[in-house]
């Protein structure tokens, strides 16, 4: 028998629903403990099945996906797993370098890389965009006195992150370009990306982007800067131009359907060719 007390941190456990208790304990039974990544990938494909998603439709359905207690979860797995913590350190590591002010974790889901954020940028104020975060993850950063979960973006921000977000959306440079009017001139965005098909919530419409992304960030008027684990940095330099960014994913969803077609390391080779005909004008 699994005790969930010593699997979940006591101030998270406080705050769990029956639901989040009897799944908690049903997968921790199934896995006698934690899952593997590959494991919690094919739990969510499961809940994302049960659900009757269609990519295509971002309905009632997918809404009751995302607040399914598996990504309660996959909260508690990203603060558990070895590999994605080393992620969030050196997510981590990089914001404390830009000294920011003000900084807003947007789609941030239980607040981890916030508070690691917060612990390590104390003057600093640090917010969690999320609509519904989970009570638990509210109780968390309430430990964290400069850090706080909000609704939507206010004012002007130094930097921002978005990681692992716009892969779920429906218009994910519409999403850039909104949230990207929030921050100031000279500001970072810290942006890590998946439009591949690791995951059915992945939305294959927009895997296109995995070889047009930057190009487009670029042509939006965010420029791409250095690498950071599996995302990159870009830097606000002035104004933004969506139509051009939706001009250049227009070209990336043409170039796509080739890629399969090009030589090893193709994703690479897309992404290149993708440089190439962005320096052409784009109709």
């Amino acid at each position: 028998m699994v005790e969930l007390s010593r699997l979940v941190p006591p101030l998270v456990h406080e705050h769990l629903s029956s639901a989040d208790r009897s799944y908690l304990h049903s997968v921790f039974e199934r896995h006698q403990g934690y899952p593997s990544l590959q494991q919690l990938w094919q739990l969510m494909d499961e809940q994302y099945l049960a659900h009757g998603c269609d990519p295509l439709q971002m309905d009632g359905r997918v809404s009751a996906f995302y607040r399914h207690p598996v990504w309660l979860l996959n909260g508690l797995f990203i603060e558990y797993d070895l590999k994605s913590l080393a992620h969030r350190q050196a997510f981590t590591a990089w914001v404390t370098q830009q000294t920011p002010s003000r900084v807003a974790d947007f789609g941030g889901g239980f607040g981890g890389l916030a508070r690691f954020i917060g612990a390590a940028l104390p003057h600093a104020s640090v917010e969690v965009v999320e609509p519904h975060p989970h009570p638990a993850a509210i109780a968390l950063a309430a430990a964290t006195p400069n850090v706080r979960f909000v609704p939507d973006l206010t004012g002007d921000y130094d930097l921002l992150i978005g990681t692992d977000v716009f892969e779920h959306v429906p218009d994910p440079i519409g999403l850039a370009a909104s949230t990207a009017s929030h921050l100031r001139i000279g500001g970072r965005y810290l942006i890590a990306n998946c439009f591949k098909p690791v995951i059915a919530c992945h939305l294959p419409q927009l895997f296109h982007l995995s070889i047009g992304w930057d190009q487009a960030m670029r042509a939006m008027g965010l420029q791409p800067l250095e690498t950071v684990q599996y995302g990159r940095a870009f830097g606000r330099t002035g104004g933004l131009d969506e139509e051009a960014a939706r001009r250049v994913e227009a070209l990336a969803r043409r170039v796509y359907p080739w890629v399969p077609s090009l030589p090893k390391v193709r994703s690479r080779a897309g992404r290149a060719l993708m440089r190439l005909m962005s320096a052409m004008p784009v109709r």
